[in-house]
């Protein structure tokens, strides 16, 4: 009797655990399958936020078009490092892909740079004439219609000029370097495209440079300003304001980064004063970067001229001109400045 009661008890104990196991797997499966479906919608989702960035960062893109970068030496840079590559590989990391226009020559003066870029035109100095045929190369006799001379198209590479139009005639203009200074262009001369009638080009014309093309008033545009091509710091905001007047609001200008704190004071409030966050102070920020980094490695030479507000020679040289280090610590500022002044929106 007492062996059928055991008996009993074992089938009711193993009844009663395979009911417990099988109402746990089913408990078990139940949240393995809401876990499971929870992470396929979270990758869904996920999914989705990731594609709907892309695209709005593609429609950013196509309506910004590009960057356009302005300047002399400093901006066509060395030729191992200048901040425009840097710049172009910080946007892509944040997802942006556009194209950053290097327009910089070496030696320009800001007359210059303005000039190619189109705020300060470049125009005819003197009465002359297109010849018909387009294997002529026309003397030509040209300024900036701020009355300086322009000296362009003196070295290799001159972005920004060609191809260009005078009086309704497309073609390319030349320079010829002179002899006694390499930083300047003792003649120029304009060879059209195609042949046609003979054009008179009265003086004053204006020279639509491949700058001025409507196209770049919708670039974010960046001007890093020169030490050449003015006299006063007014004069030098006067050239800065007709850049920004000429182009669409999407802007950074970039201040003087050699001098030191006392020489460059006068220009530089004047410049952050008028252009407030769109305005950077290239030689602060350096010097600045240089005081946080300063260690025993730091020389004494660097160390003096840290003090004096100059940029130390690890980050630039004795005319501003930045290292890759240097140019690294800029394109990461500018990429900052893009995205907090809402360019990228």
């Amino acid at each position: 009797m007492i062996k059928k009661i055991l008996l009993i008890v074992a089938v009711v104990t193993l009844f009663v655990s395979v009911a417990v196991m099988l109402l746990a797997k089913d408990s078990n499966e139940g949240k393995i399958g809401d876990i499971n479906n929870y992470s396929k919608n979270y990758i869904y989702n996920r999914q989705e936020k990731l594609k709907k960035e892309k695209e709005e960062k593609e429609k950013v893109v196509a309506k910004l078009k590009g960057v356009a970068c302005w300047g002399g030496s400093n901006t066509v840079g060395y030729v191992y490092a200048n901040y425009i590559d840097f710049l172009y590989e910080d946007l892509k990391d944040m997802g942006y892909d556009l194209p950053v226009e290097n327009k910089g020559v070496k030696d320009e003066s800001t007359v210059d740079v303005l000039g190619r870029q189109g705020s300060i035109p470049i125009i005819v100095g003197e009465n002359t004439e297109i010849d018909g045929t387009n294997n002529t190369i026309n003397d030509i006799k040209i300024k900036s219609s701020s009355g300086a001379n322009v000296n362009i198209l003196c070295g290799t590479k001159n972005p920004g000029v060609n191809p260009c139009s005078i009086n309704g005639v497309k073609g390319t203009l030349f320079g010829k370097t002179s002899e006694e200074d390499v930083t300047k262009t003792s003649a120029f001369y304009f060879q059209r495209e195609i042949s046609g009638e003979k054009v008179e080009v009265p003086a004053g014309t204006v020279v639509q440079t491949e700058g001025s093309d409507a196209k770049y008033k919708d670039y974010i545009n960046i001007i890093w300003l020169e030490r050449k091509g003015w006299s006063t710091p007014k004069e030098l905001l006067e050239q800065t304001e007709k850049f920004v007047e000429s182009i669409n609001g999407k802007y950074i200008i970039i201040g003087l980064s050699d001098g030191d704190e006392n020489t460059n004071k006068e220009v530089d409030k004047l410049l952050e004063e008028k252009f407030g966050d769109k305005f950077i102070n290239s030689r602060k920020l350096l010097v600045d970067y240089a005081k946080n980094d300063m260690g025993k490695n730091t020389t004494e030479s660097n160390k003096e001229k840290i003090a004096k507000g100059i940029i130390p020679s690890n980050l630039a040289d004795n005319n501003g001109l930045l290292s890759v280090t240097g140019c690294k610590v800029l394109s990461k500022n500018v990429c900052d400045k893009i995205k907090t002044l809402g360019y990228l929106n």
